[in-house]
């Protein structure tokens, strides 16, 4: 993308004199119901590392959690990783910003040659303020560690043979968060 279509973005959404966020990723336009994505210049992302755990089940059909915790018991059946690198907290004020305008993000999940992928959209009601966890939800339900909501997966969803990997606490995740642009 080049300097002047960059400029000429900006320059329009200064115009409408609404206050805005400006990044090398993208501008945003503070609307009366929140932020507005006005354009992405670059991929908005977010990597996290997390781990497998001996009990991990994900077998929770409304929800999936990734979680900075070390441990679990049994019974947290929507957890699909620990010992994650990153919690809601943790993320970056772009991502945040693109998730309180409600964008469409696409979660992808790698564990060694696998991969699966599911979407879910933000909401200009997340807090994104938790500092253990990130819960992504098939509802709308939001609270301090909800991620996005609406989705099209739940633990429960996600491909049988990740979940007999991360069964192996020395099991890597690599979780890639990406906005993606409206169309």
């Amino acid at each position: 993308m080049n300097k002047e279509y960059k400029f000429e973005i900006i320059r329009r959404v200064f115009e409408e004199q609404k206050p805005f966020f400006y990044s090398d990723y993208a501008i945003f336009s503070l609307e009366t119901k929140g932020w507005r994505i006005v354009e992405i210049f670059q991929p908005i992302k977010e990597v996290i590392i997390a781990y497998g755990h001996k009990n991990i089940s994900a077998l929770h059909e409304t929800t999936l959690e990734i979680t900075k915790e070390k441990e679990i018991g049994k019974e947290a059946d929507c957890i699909i990783a620990v010992n994650a690198n990153k919690a809601c907290s943790d993320l970056s004020e772009e991502f945040k910003i693109a998730l309180k305008s409600g964008a469409k993000i696409k979660v992808t999940l790698e564990v060694d040659n696998l991969k699966d992928e599911f979407f879910a959209f933000g909401s200009p009601a997340l807090k994104l303020t938790n500092e253990k966890s990130i819960v992504i939800r098939k509802s709308d339900y939001i609270d301090d560690r909800t991620l996005a909501i609406l989705s099209t997966k739940s633990a429960r969803d996600i491909k049988r043979e990740i979940i007999e990997k991360l069964k192996n606490p020395n099991q890597k995740i690599i979780i890639t968060l990406e906005v993606l642009k409206e169309s």
